[in-house]
């Protein structure tokens, strides 16, 4: 029954508009009490709520970046600071006591407020600044409904949104048309 519960509350909460941020808790690192890697474009912080053995959040600092809001917002500019956060993410694994398989990260970006055709979809991220998940043994229920590698419109993989970017000029270009020339 609390599963259910917790279910219904999370659709209940779903934003059915952009919420705009004026000021972004996430943009200063000084927030964080929590932070596990720092350089200058971004740092890591260990996730409050985790949803594996391990779960990261990577966050590019601002300034020297934008703000960005989430993965609907990047352009191809954004490409050596995506491909920055990949290389923070294989450093932190690799630098784990013990060797982590490949085949236990979970890794990605939710996605932003978005629109499939006439249709407006829930903006389903919590964290209104660009985030990349590492999580290390989610269980599976989390991998398949909270962080759905299957479900596009939610969820995208850190590898597929740098490949999708690198085409994109301009932001909020519809991701799932490229995905589907993409497949």
């Amino acid at each position: 029954m609390d599963f259910f519960r917790r279910v219904w509350h999370y659709l209940k909460n779903l934003e059915w508009t952009e919420k705009k941020q004026h000021d972004c808790k996430f943009c200063d690192k000084r927030n964080f009490t929590n932070i596990a890697f720092e350089d200058e474009k971004v740092f890591v912080v260990d996730n409050r709520r985790k949803a594996g053995r391990e779960h990261w959040l990577i966050l590019p600092k601002s300034p020297p970046a934008r703000h960005i809001r989430d993965i609907e917002a990047l352009t191809s500019e954004d490409v050596p600071l995506l491909e920055h956060m990949k290389s923070v993410k294989q450093m932190i694994l690799a630098a784990q006591p013990q060797p982590i398989p490949p085949s236990t990260i979970h890794s990605g970006y939710h996605r932003g407020r978005r629109t499939l055709g006439p249709i407006i979809l829930p903006d389903i991220i919590s964290v209104h600044h660009l985030h990349l998940h590492v999580m290390v043994e989610p269980p599976i229920f989390i991998r398949i409904f909270k962080y759905p590698s299957w479900l596009r419109l939610m969820w995208l993989s850190d590898e597929k949104v740098l490949r999708l970017i690198r085409d994109r000029k301009t932001p909020r270009m519809n991701l799932d048309k490229t995905l589907a020339k993409d497949e």
